[in-house]
């Protein structure tokens, strides 16, 4: 039996994030700023976020040489604007990055917020600085790998990436769902990865514990926008130039303009005969060829011709995939803001393969199955009215 799976089919559910009533942070805050995180890892409201921007100003203007309060008042603006849009954000933001130049100059904390304000931009000779400061600086790993990747500097990458992975402060459900995306891909595949959780959780793996070295993870983000990024992969896989593309600031495929993301994803599928992979995210650019994505399971193979993609998705399931986390885990978590939306991923993404089992007759199979994707759906931090829908969707 064949089946392919629209692209659509395996979207992630942005999983609505429970916060603190403003009532209750008041309590809790009282006068005392608290560390602001990435909202990856934990989500405020609004308010929160504001609160906290105010009190760690209040530190600045006590000590204006204090790097931690730099630090937090810039996370605390700039998160509050992922809740509530304001129109003077990126003037804000440089406001804050031109204070710290002049209050905490050839510190880390500049080096690191400057780069991480740039949007990432590769050109910041601080980071090589900042990294050699504080290189067990995890809660700041995120953005080191983020610059190590567009400088390709792979030892350095290698020496961030084991200590991430050794220091246990990331998050078990996502390096495993990673190991269940990298593990059931054929050799020496490439993997498109949107999004940095998706890139760093099988980088984790690849450079701390040895998981699929043969697959090459390229970043979505990077492979679009920077031209350094791009450079190192293309080298790496052996590929033309993508500069190639651009004709007087116009990309070009087949001599048809095109914007830039259908044109970068073309460049490498054209340009090598190694397989290639896509992650099904809810936010990811759509590319033009989803009539030529596979589903097997956690991720979509490209393919010029059809295959039997259900029996790939079947062996990953029953012989690769590990799932004793999804009914049980005993670890804290340290990114449950995200790991909802990974693991309902797995109800979609399985969907047909349940079917599957349900109209061939293998009820111990459907059974099993059926009743991983219930309790997922149990665990999963939804309004009840939410759930009941899913639950129905399961046993349509």
């Amino acid at each position: 039996m064949k089946t392919r799976h629209a692209f659509a089919l395996c979207l992630m559910v942005m999983i609505g994030l429970a916060s603190m009533t403003d009532a209750a942070q008041a309590q809790t805050e009282k006068a005392v700023p608290q560390k602001v995180e990435t909202p990856v890892k934990v989500h405020h409201s609004a308010e929160w976020y504001k609160t906290q921007e105010r009190l760690w100003k209040a530190e600045i203007d006590k000590n204006p040489k204090n790097e931690e309060a730099w630090g937090n008042y810039y996370c605390a603006v700039r998160y509050r604007n992922w809740c509530e849009s304001m129109p003077d954000i990126n003037e804000r933001l440089d406001a804050i990055v031109e204070d710290m130049s002049k209050a905490i100059p050839d510190t880390y904390t500049y080096y690191v917020t400057r780069f991480y304000n740039n949007n990432h931009a590769q050109d910041n000779p601080g980071m090589s600085k900042a990294i050699k400061m504080r290189p067990d600086a995890v809660d700041d790993y995120p953005t080191f790998i983020s610059y190590l990747m567009q400088t390709g500097d792979e030892e350095m990458m290698r020496d961030i990436l084991t200590r991430w992975y050794n220091s246990g402060s990331y998050s078990p459900t996502l390096l495993n769902y990673a190991y269940n995306e990298l593990i059931g891909l054929a050799p020496n595949a490439i993997i498109f990865a949107h999004g940095d959780t998706q890139t760093f959780s099988k980088l984790i793996l690849q450079y701390g514990k040895g998981i699929r070295p043969d697959v090459t993870v390229v970043n979505t983000t990077f492979w679009f926008f920077s031209p350094t990024y791009r450079e190192h992969m293309e080298k790496k896989l052996g590929l033309p130039s993508f500069a190639e593309r651009v004709t007087n600031g116009t990309y070009v495929l087949n001599g048809i303009p095109e914007d830039v993301i259908n044109v970068a994803y073309h460049h490498l599928i054209n340009n090598t005969d190694r397989p290639i992979y896509f992650t099904p995210m809810a936010d990811m650019e759509m590319p033009k060829f989803t009539n030529k994505l596979y589903s097997e399971g956690l991720v979509m193979r490209y393919s010029e011709k059809p295959y039997d993609n259900l029996a790939v998705k079947r062996k990953n399931y029953e012989e690769l995939y590990l799932t004793d986390y999804l009914r049980e885990s005993f670890i804290p978590e340290s990114y449950p803001a995200a790991t909802d939306r990974y693991n309902f991923n797995y109800v979609p993404c399985l969907k047909s393969l349940l079917d599957y089992y349900k109209q061939s007759g293998n009820t111990a199979r459907y059974h099993e199955l059926h009743s991983l994707m219930m309790r997922i759906v149990e665990q999963i931090n939804v309004p009840d009215e939410e759930k009941l829908k899913y639950y129905e969707e399961i046993d349509r």
